[in-house]
């Protein structure tokens, strides 16, 4: 349906299932193809996940001095995965644009020469570290944490460590890394939290580990009481948070910033690789990704809890200054995530 605030198109029926090694394991061939573009000369369509009102935010202000130049396809982070992935295979990739979903789809499509290399204006101005050779930018980071239910325990977890605890038993949420991309980043970026990769996964299956279907509802589960404890980004639990304080009702929805350090997941943004595409659309295409590394674009999407990372930039309200961080190299990463992928789910058999 569309959303009556914006053009924003709200996708509720998941592409068929593609199993995450696929894109991890499948042939590095390229398809040959003719090319071909069935987008609209002067509009952009653009993949993306995130809040509503946020991405009707940004939609508004790219706008504000171009026309109706864009029509947003809304989803979640793991359909937005399947469908690019899923319209690669097929022969061209629909959207000009997409940003959301995990770091390794965009390594993955990169390896395919499905991304066309871009630079963006600004580019410069972002943390030296995120200033990575690749033909996607990173845009914003989520961090992986623990999340509890105060009412629910007596002590508070201060380590994803602690979620092995046998009082923790039967009452743990994470998403399903086969339906949300988020989690398989979550899951490969913690993989090697103890010594043995695999272990700490492992051990979470035995104490009875529940997956759901999307990230979104790892929060909202342990915030009805649901569950005690999960893992998850720390963005969407800031947002229920400041949902409660503004409508006036108490949340026992609380944040661990684990002592091991929170998980460091980037959001990149990329221009799909398509030699028909109209130059105006690719004009519009480059600006747009200008426009998300932004500080107008970067102030609207740190509202949202989102971390900019922009040099210089303040976290959002609610994220500890000095919190120790886990950055994962995720090009590495890439390169097993098809036995990652594997070994969980045998966890779960």
């Amino acid at each position: 349906m569309i959303l009556k605030s914006s053009k924003i198109t709200v996708i509720s029926i998941i592409l068929a299932c593609i199993s995450i090694s696929a894109f991890c394991g499948g042939s590095q061939e390229s398809r040959p193809q003719e090319a071909s573009y069935t987008g609209t000369e002067g509009r952009i369509t653009v993949y993306l996940s995130g809040p509503a009102v946020m991405l009707d935010s940004l939609e508004k202000t790219f706008e504000k001095d171009r026309g109706d130049v864009l029509e947003f396809v809304h989803m979640g982070c793991g359909p937005l995965r399947q469908r690019v992935w899923a319209e690669m295979e097929s022969g061209a990739i629909n959207a000009d644009v997409f940003w959301g979903s995990d770091p390794l789809i965009y390594e993955a499509l990169e390896s395919r020469g499905a991304l066309r290399a871009y630079k963006p204006q600004g580019f410069e101005n972002l943390n030296p570290r995120y200033q990575i050779d690749a033909a996607y930018t990173l845009v914003n980071e989520r961090y992986g944490v623990v999340i509890y239910n105060k009412d629910k325990i007596t002590e508070a977890p201060s380590s994803f460590a602690d979620l092995l605890d046998g009082k923790y038993s039967g009452d743990l949420a994470h998403a399903d890394p086969s339906l949300s991309s988020t989690a398989t980043a979550l899951v490969a970026g913690l993989w090697n939290l103890k010594p043995e990769g695999g272990t700490f996964h492992k051990a979470l299956a035995a104490n009875g580990l529940f997956l759901t279907k999307k990230n979104s509802d790892v929060p909202s589960k342990i915030q009805e009481g649901e569950f005690a404890a999960g893992i998850a980004p720390h963005d969407a639990v800031l947002r229920l948070q400041k949902k409660a304080k503004k409508e006036g009702y108490p949340t026992p929805l609380a944040i661990c910033w684990p002592e091991e350090g929170c998980l460091a997941i980037v959001r990149p943004i990329a221009i799909s690789m398509n030699p028909a595409r109209p130059e105006v659309n690719e004009r519009l295409a480059e600006e747009f990704v200008d426009f998300m590394i932004s500080e107008k674009a970067q102030k609207i999407t740190s509202k949202f809890s989102f971390v900019s990372l922009l040099n210089g930039a303040e976290k959002p309200k609610g994220i500890p200054k000095n919190i120790k961080v886990i950055t994962p190299d995720w090009v590495d990463i890439s390169k097993v995530q098809e036995k990652i992928n594997a070994d969980f789910k045998m966890f779960f058999n």
